[in-house]
């Protein structure tokens, strides 16, 4: 007796990820300015759109993420005698780059000279299968005319609504939910243990000595809004990065890379977290608050869009969006910012950027790996772990020098007790380059000392010595 053919559809079923998506991201990765041409090619229709980014952009896939629960059972019914046909709304050339890298699939069945999703497909399914009963894997609602005709419907990953609609065409799903959802994803992508950095929000208020409370609850809004706005930033370098971060050995488990949250909810969640974090500044923190946060959101793009594979400006940049916080802490409550401060900050910040960069390459080297859609080779490890190092100690000398200075003695009454803070620092910096050159730091520094203890008794001590010195 011969067995139905399973047909699979690609986008969102066996893969989590959606190629036409992909390439519209890579396509703005090239030039941010296609946005407005994607626009113009929506309006003139599906079809259009498809094609005139498939003209431009021919994507690798070699690391597309496939769902793995599925790809089991596919093996599984390929096993059992059954025929496995690619059944999918994306274009022939891209199908057919899946196909060939699984080596699963008896045929495809694509886009070529039209758009064949919903009923267009049907129709090339009813006439490839000749009459044969066939299964259908798919996910979205457009896939329910398919799954009206399939002796069994596999729902994979479907939302709420879909499966209320399948219900209401009389369509008796068989689910598979292979990937995690909800809020857990969602923070994930936020990258929650990232808001650490905007601590550096307080600093301005710490080193005037401030304890006006309203201030303090400002610039707690300010915190929470800087935080919001920074997700919606690394949501986006995220989306940027999609091909990089897969071929990376821990990056590649970030919700977008590997499929968790697709392109169409990270997008939704970016423009919201960006939204709520402008309004959330411009009510609290006023105009000129928001103003620098525009400005920290504008040079983090640039630095996604142009300078990110750019040797050590990369780090510059990185430095300055530390020292941009410093200085959004000071505009918000709208204190004199002191230039020791800024310098002090921005030679710090560029180290833990190269402690970032160095600790990537560390890593990329113990797994034998080459850098990704980076600016670095292997050879410029030695060189950036001097300047890192290098930069530490100025730090630490322009902090000895305030210490020393007119402004110094002005606003404590023992300022003897901040040279204390001059070894221990000595200490914490020389620790993370040797933690870095043994292997031992993650390549994020704030995610380390979030979970260091001797990071937390530093920050304790830096406490104690300038109430002190105050």
């Amino acid at each position: 007796m011969t067995k139905p053919i399973v047909y699979v559809d690609l986008d969102g079923t066996l893969s989590p990820s959606d190629v036409l998506l992909e390439c519209c991201l890579l396509l703005l990765k090239k030039n941010l300015f296609y946005g407005f041409l994607m626009v113009y090619w929506a309006l003139k229709g599906p079809w259009v759109f498809k094609t005139e980014i498939a003209k431009r952009i021919d994507p690798v896939l070699d690391y597309l993420p496939i769902d793995a629960v599925v790809l089991e059972r596919l093996n599984q019914l390929k096993s059992a005698g059954h025929e496995l046909v690619l059944a999918s709304a994306s274009l022939s050339r891209d199908v057919k780059k899946i196909a060939d890298r699984l080596g699963l699939f008896d045929r495809i069945i694509a886009s070529e000279h039209s758009n064949l999703k919903g009923v267009n497909k049907l129709n090339a399914i009813e006439v490839d299968s000749q009459g044969r009963p066939f299964l259908y894997f798919g996910d979205a609602a457009v896939d329910i005319p398919v799954w009206e005709k399939a002796a069994v419907a596999y729902g994979v990953n479907t939302s709420t609504k879909t499966r209320n609609k399948a219900m209401a065409a009389g369509v008796e799903l068989s689910r598979i939910d292979s990937r995690q959802s909800g809020i857990r994803v969602w923070l994930k992508a936020m990258r929650l243990q990232q808001w650490a950095k905007n601590s550096l929000l307080f600093l301005p208020l710490i080193a005037a000595h401030e304890l006006d409370q309203k201030l303090w609850l400002n610039m707690l809004v300010g915190f929470i809004a800087f935080g919001l706005v920074a997700s919606a930033t690394y949501i986006w370098n995220d989306l940027m990065d999609l091909n990089a971060d897969r071929q990376h050995p821990r990056k590649k488990h970030r919700p977008m890379a590997c499929g968790d949250l697709s392109i169409s909810k990270a997008f939704v969640l970016m423009k919201v977290l960006g939204v709520l974090g402008f309004t959330a500044a411009f009510v609290a923190l006023g105009w000129q608050f928001t103003f620098v946060l525009f400005i920290y959101t504008v040079v983090t793009l640039l630095y996604t869009f142009v300078f990110k594979r750019t040797a050590i400006v990369d780090v510059v940049l990185l430095a300055m969006l530390y020292t941009v916080r410093v200085i959004a802490g000071g505009v918000g409550a709208e204190l004199e910012m002191s230039s020791w401060l800024l310098a002090i900050s921005l030679f710090v910040f560029l180290s833990l950027a190269l402690v970032k960069r160095c600790a990537e390459l560390e890593f990329l080297q113990i797994e034998g790996s080459q850098p990704q859609g980076r600016g670095y080779r292997m050879s410029d490890l030695s060189y950036l772990v001097s300047m890192g190092i290098s930069s530490g100690f100025v730090a630490v000398l322009v902090l000895a020098l305030y210490v020393d200075s007119q402004n110094g003695t002005e606003k404590y009454s023992t300022p003897e007790y901040l040279w204390g803070i001059c070894p221990i620092f000595l200490y914490w910096l020389m620790r993370i380059w040797i933690l870095t050159s043994r292997k031992e730091m993650i390549d994020d520094p704030v995610h380390f000392a979030i979970h260091d203890r001797i990071s937390w008794g530093f920050l304790g001590a830096v406490g104690v010595l300038v109430f002190m010195a105050a």
